[in-house]
């Protein structure tokens, strides 16, 4: 799925560019304001960066009490 960016007028969206279907085509089209969209790509991002994170250590407390007792 290719993602289009359009401008709304009316019960119109504009298209910047042509998209890659022919004319008359059944379509869905979801249409989110450019700051939710760009808040979702950000959140979307930084969740495959710490999927994508090294493993480092291990846990050596599992409860702050176990760190006094040693």
């Amino acid at each position: 799925m290719k993602v289009y960016k359009g401008i709304v007028k009316g019960n119109t969206v504009i298209l910047e560019e042509k998209p890659d279907l022919p004319d008359e085509c059944p379509a869905l089209v979801e249409i989110k304001p450019l700051d939710q969209a760009r808040d979702e790509e950000i959140s979307r991002r930084q969740i495959e960066l710490l999927r994508k994170a090294p493993r480092v250590g291990k846990l050596l407390y599992k409860k702050r009490e176990e760190l006094y007792d040693r």
